[in-house]
Formats: C-alpha cells, structure tokens, sequence
C-alpha cells in the first residue's frame, strides 16, 4: 500500500509542485486580464448607477480620441528610444567591463546603482536634477557662458515633428539612466560565454577590433540582444512610474504614457470600463512583437531538429 502511494506521489510529484504557481499566475494575472478585457465592453462609471453593454463603443472612443491617439505615440516613441540608445549603451559598457582591468568588480557594482534604486528616490533626484530654478545642469551652462537663462527640461510645452518635447527627451533620458543596467547584466553575461579561442584565431588571421565585433561579438549575441529587446519592449511600453511620478504625464500631455492614462481614466474620472479598453488596446500592441518573436524561436527550432 505505501509503495503504491509512493509510487503515485512520484509520479504527480512535478504536477504538485507546479500547482501553487499555476494559481497565482491564474489569479493575479489571466484572471484581471480576461476580466478587463470583459470591463471594457461595459460602460463602468462609478458616477453613476448601472454598467450598460455597450460593445466597441470604449474601443471607438480610445481611438478616436486625438490625445489618446497622442499618448500612443508617445509611448512607441518611448519604447522605441529607450531600445535603441539604452541597449547600445549597454553593450557599449558590458563590452568595456568584459575586458581586464583595475578596479573592474567596483564599477560591475557602481553601474548597477541606478537598477536598483527605488524609483520614488529616482523621481525625486532626477526632478531636481532637472527642475527649472534648481538644476545643476542649468547652473554650470549658465557659469560656463554656454546658456543666458535657466533651462526648463521638465516644463517646455514647445513641440517638434508634431510630438516630440524637451521634456518627453529628458525623460528619455532618465529611464535610459534607470534601464540600461539591466541590458548590461544580459549581454556581460552572454559576452563571458564566448570561448576566448575564437578572438584568438581572429587576430592570428589579422582580423582588427571592430571587425571582431561585427563577425564573432555581435552574431553570437544575438540571441540574448534579441530576448533583452523582447522584455524591455514589453515593459518600456507598460513603464509608469517616471511619467507619473516626475511629470504626472504633463505639462499639456507631452510626456503622458498610456499607462498613465490607464490609470488616470480609471482611478480619477473613475471610468473603468473606458480605462480596461485602453489597457486592452495596450495589450494588443504588446503582443504583436511577442508573437513574432514567439513563432520565430519555434520555426528556428524545427529548422535545427531537421
């Protein structure tokens, strides 16, 4: 009898193991999912009695809306910013600290300072840091001849190319500061796995440094580059806390992110079912990336088995 439920425990021993997990991503995250994307077919107000269905009609409104429609575009061109200069940078660095030299270990640690500094410390910092009658930055342009007036880098509500501010940019700027860390730990890593062999045969065969980056560094990076890109899209484009935290999303809009607006719809005009479209229209612009990189894995898969 007890080897027979030895004999089963062994067998539904993974299945147990997995359950815990399987139910707090089904209730914290699958569940709150399906249930906004099923809030925003409803007219959800907390102003007013009843939840009306009223079909697309949030969805028509989001994508009608001028600011929404702005927002949106902030927040690709944040995403996309925040890609493209934060992972460079990144491998600009990790490739600097993959070398040998003095004092290596305490600059590993130093870059790793802004990763994990609480981002309500990093608002606070960087709102001085930046602010229009306190920032050093202003104060040493100033002393150095270089500007005759304070710069206002988280006030200027002049636009150019029909969207783009000195405050979105200083942002930009500042989550690059807080993100590249993280890109950096990624591509260390995966830089410290290419056998040292093959720089070797490269220079014998009088290959120079950027030609060793080009054909060994960068193609054997790739598949963690290509990983690093993937989560830092989803989660650039989900950011919140430097556009509420700095700028609440302002001045007129420039730096609003759309989960700022999210929040803003739902938790300050309380209008759920309008603020659940908006995250769902998030949701699907988050997955199209997702999937391509998805099917491009499971065909490169195939391909390698036969």
């Amino acid at each position: 009898m007890l080897k027979n439920i030895a004999r089963v425990l062994d067998k539904r021993t993974p299945i147990l193991m997995i359950i815990p997990a399987v139910l707090c991503i089904t209730f914290i995250h699958i569940y709150p999912s399906l249930d906004a994307i099923r809030m925003s077919f409803f007219d959800i107000s907390l102003l007013r009695p009843g939840s009306p269905f009223i079909g697309f009609g949030n969805y028509i409104e989001a994508l009608s809306d001028v600011i929404v429609r702005r927002i949106l575009l902030n927040t690709l061109f944040w995403s996309l910013a925040s890609l493209v200069f934060g992972c460079s940078f990144a491998l600009f660095v990790a490739n600097r600290l993959n070398r040998p030299f003095r004092g290596r270990t305490v600059f590993r640690t130093l870059y790793l300072a802004p990763w994990v500094t609480p981002p309500i410390v990093v608002a606070m910092i960087w709102s001085q840091v930046m602010s229009r009658d306190f920032s050093p930055i202003s104060g040493l342009l100033q002393s150095m001849g270089i500007i005759e007036h304070s710069l206002n880098f988280l006030g200027d509500v002049t636009l150019y190319f029909g969207f783009l501010s000195v405050p979105m940019l200083s942002l930009i700027l500042i989550n690059i500061w807080g993100m590249f860390p993280f890109c950096m730990v990624m591509f260390l890593a995966a830089l410290q796995t290419i056998p040292t062999d093959i720089y070797e045969a490269a220079q014998v065969d009088g290959a120079s440094k950027m030609q060793q980056f080009w054909r060994i560094t960068l193609p054997m990076l790739l598949p963690v580059i290509q990983t690093t890109i993937l989560l830092q899209g989803i989660w650039q484009f989900n950011s919140f806390n430097l556009s509420y935290l700095i700028t609440l999303g302002g001045p007129l809009n420039t730096t609003e992110l759309m989960s700022v607006r999210v929040y803003t719809e739902a938790f300050s005009h309380f209008r759920y079912g309008y603020g659940a479209a908006i995250s769902v229209i998030m949701l699907c612009v988050v997955i199209v990336p997702a999937t391509f990189y998805v099917l491009r894995n499971a065909r490169s898969e195939r391909a390698g088995l036969n």
